[in-house]
């Protein structure tokens, strides 16, 4: 087993850029839906201008048409 030295700051700093890497991700994933409702671009573009696979852009589409059923 090998023990490293505990560094406070390069902790705090890969806590910060994960956390920032989520914001992003989640905001990319609000844009795509937002795209979705309004029925701009297709799901590759949506997926190319977001920066999201093409899979989960799908997933968000039919998340979109479930709430549309729901409402």
């Amino acid at each position: 087993m090998c023990l490293t030295e505990f560094d406070e700051e390069e902790f705090k700093r890969v806590c910060h850029n994960d956390g920032y890497i989520d914001g992003r991700a989640e905001k990319a994933i609000e844009a795509a839906k937002n795209l979705l409702r309004m029925g701009l671009g297709t799901h590759e573009q949506i997926a190319q201008a977001q920066e999201l696979p093409l899979e989960k852009v799908q997933e968000l589409a039919e998340e979109v048409v479930a709430e549309k059923t729901t409402k």
